[in-house]
């Protein structure tokens, strides 16, 4: 039902078609681009995608988002910023928690990554909850420390660790 693989050619044009919607990149990093363009999925397909640990999400045969991690570097290389975006026709469903679960068994089985964390802006209830759900915790409320499109928003830090 629900698959990780790497990024292909042919996920190009669904790429566009879901990424390129204003709900989704409303609380989505300013490097997730709005709109979204051929040449974005191109480069994300074929550049950005190798960068870190990044999987396309597959529902049922389609491409459906996007699941990743940024591993840190020199004092930070045990720990793992992570984040995911689903296109709204599949919005909740449990897949972003699915997808999630499965790279976070992915990162334990294949990495000594101890330390996972993510960022939230805290009107999306549902991404929050998804972390909540995979065994995260909240860790700080940072406020008006996100802007974006003119509006200040409060950001959650998440954490999770393998103790």
């Amino acid at each position: 039902m629900i698959e990780l693989r790497d990024f292909v050619e042919s996920d190009k044009e669904r790429l566009v078609e879901l990424a390129n919607n204003e709900n989704v990149s409303r609380y989505l990093a300013h490097t997730f681009p709005y709109p979204y363009t051929v040449n974005d999925a191109t480069w994300w397909i074929e550049t950005g995608s190798k960068a870190g640990i990044n999987k396309a999400i597959i529902y049922n045969g389609e491409f459906a988002g996007s699941v990743g991690a940024e591993i840190g570097v020199g004092e930070r290389a045990r720990q793992a910023s992570v984040g995911y975006w689903l296109g709204e026709p599949y919005w909740g469903k449990g897949i972003a928690l699915v997808a999630l679960k499965e790279l976070l068994s992915y990162l334990s089985k294949n990495t000594d990554i101890f330390r996972l964390h993510a960022w939230v802006y805290e009107p999306n209830i549902r991404s929050a909850r998804v972390l909540e759900k995979s065994g995260f915790k909240l860790e700080a409320t940072l406020q008006n420390s996100l802007s974006k499109q003119g509006q200040m928003f409060n950001e959650l830090i998440y954490s999770k660790t393998n103790s």
